[in-house]
């Protein structure tokens, strides 16, 4: 009798000890909401230069949410006269319980300058965190961007994500091409991606686009609205009806953003029409900028670098829009490749930069990858991230825009710059 004993308790430790080493577990764990605030992220939703927005949750019994925040001082006490404003709060459903998603934009904030704050109440406070504001004048800036962080650990996304905040401290914000999470209904998936994030995404703005994956359901091939992304990530409600919060524009420094959602299959029966909504939006939004450069950020690419054509409505929809107007370069993602193409104006490949569009697959930034890719005619550099992840580093100045394609390990993948 003893030796089945004891051979139960050594499987037993057996399993405790196996579930205890790995963080691939613990990471995928569904822990609902508690009363501190987690999931801190700063996002804009509107002026860069004046305004910072920052949402949290909570668990949904939680009330009376806030922020407090100061410029920013030398030394370790949070200070004294920093003004205090009540959030706003709703109440939002998740696959592991309820919970409570809190938001505030500070307003009236002074141009490149450095805030301290904190969030939360009576029911206690979050570690103080520190955002700069945007200048008011065009300056030098450099953000990062990064391919789908879609994981089964998203500690691999977190590790990429660290890795290039800290060897690039002086980026403003940061944007993901989509697919931030595997299954967007998954709200354990969605801790995973802010907890691997704290200390970045509570510290410089997320501004992202939505991929396919955020539309996914637990059942394959069921859609929904990315009700899970557009709840925390709060972003400019500039785009056209029906798609706020997924398509939108901003303004940083000299650069104009445009984000657009590619995702026609599955939301085609929430918003049929969704490319002539953006299309039209987008003509609009194009014809009204004056900045220098023009950036295009979408999910799905116009270029892909799989076997088949790819994307042909996704192109015809807005490739000529972007040709018309000059946008710079467009950042895709979905492939999980990193390529770069020749500058192509109606597809067809230009002389330099001034005449056409370079569109760029940014890579991945968490742990999935394709065995498919390939190099296509277009592509002036083509390279598969199957070694490791990699992420992107843009810096643009008055006359230059330059990209940096970089391993999670440093290396350098790619580097090129246009000229204006």
């Amino acid at each position: 009798m003893r030796k089945p004993k004891l051979f139960l308790h050594i499987f037993f430790l057996v399993i405790v000890l196996v579930l205890g080493s790995s963080s691939a577990f613990f990471s995928s764990i569904t822990i609902g909401a508690t009363a501190a605030p987690e999931n801190i992220t700063l996002t804009w939703s509107a002026d860069p230069k004046t305004t910072q927005t920052i949402t949290w949750r909570t668990a949904v019994a939680t009330v009376g949410g806030q922020v407090q925040y100061a410029e920013a001082v030398s030394g370790h006490l949070f200070p004294d006269h920093a003004i205090t404003i009540t959030a706003g709060v709703e109440a939002l459903h998740t696959n592991i319980g309820e919970m409570a998603i809190h938001s505030s934009i500070l307003t009236g904030l002074k141009p490149n300058t450095r805030y301290v704050y904190r969030v939360g109440g009576t029911e206690g406070w979050s570690q103080p965190q520190y955002f700069t504001t945007a200048p008011s004048i065009a300056q030098n800036f450099t953000f990062l961007v990064f391919g789908d962080s879609q994981s089964i650990n998203y500690n691999v996304w977190g590790t990429t994500l660290h890795q290039a905040y800290q060897a690039n401290h002086q980026a403003a914000f940061f944007t993901n091409v989509g697919d931030l999470v595997d299954v967007g209904q998954d709200y354990s998936q969605w801790n995973s991606w802010f907890r691997a994030g704290q200390g970045v995404v509570d510290t410089i703005p997320v501004m992202p686009v939505t991929g396919n994956h955020e539309f996914y359901t637990s059942q394959r091939r069921q859609f929904t609205l990315p009700v899970l992304f557009t709840s925390q990530i709060k972003l400019p409600l500039n785009g056209p009806d029906n798609l706020m919060g997924q398509v939108y524009s901003f303004d940083y420094g000299d650069v104009h953003f445009v984000m657009l959602n590619s995702q026609e299959g599955e939301q085609h029966a929430f918003v049929p029409d969704m490319l002539e909504r953006q299309k039209t939006w987008l003509e609009n939004d194009l014809q009204s900028t004056r900045k220098k450069w023009k950036l295009g950020f979408i999910h799905r690419p116009l270029y892909n670098n799989k076997p088949g054509d790819g994307e042909i409505t996704i192109s015809k929809a807005f490739g000529p829009i972007f040709d018309k107007y000059h946008v710079d370069v467009v950042f895709t993602g979905h492939d999980h490749a990193y390529a770069r193409t020749y500058p192509l104006r109606g597809g067809m490949v230009t002389a330099s930069p001034d005449q056409g569009t370079i569109y760029v697959a940014t890579g991945r930034s968490g742990t999935k990858t394709y065995q498919n890719l390939l190099a296509k005619d277009w592509d002036e550099f083509f390279y598969d991230p199957q070694d490791e992840p990699n992420y992107l580093v843009v810096t643009v100045s008055q006359t230059t825009l330059q990209v940096k394609a970089v391993k999670q390990s440093g290396g350098l993948i790619d580097n090129w710059t246009i000229y204006k």
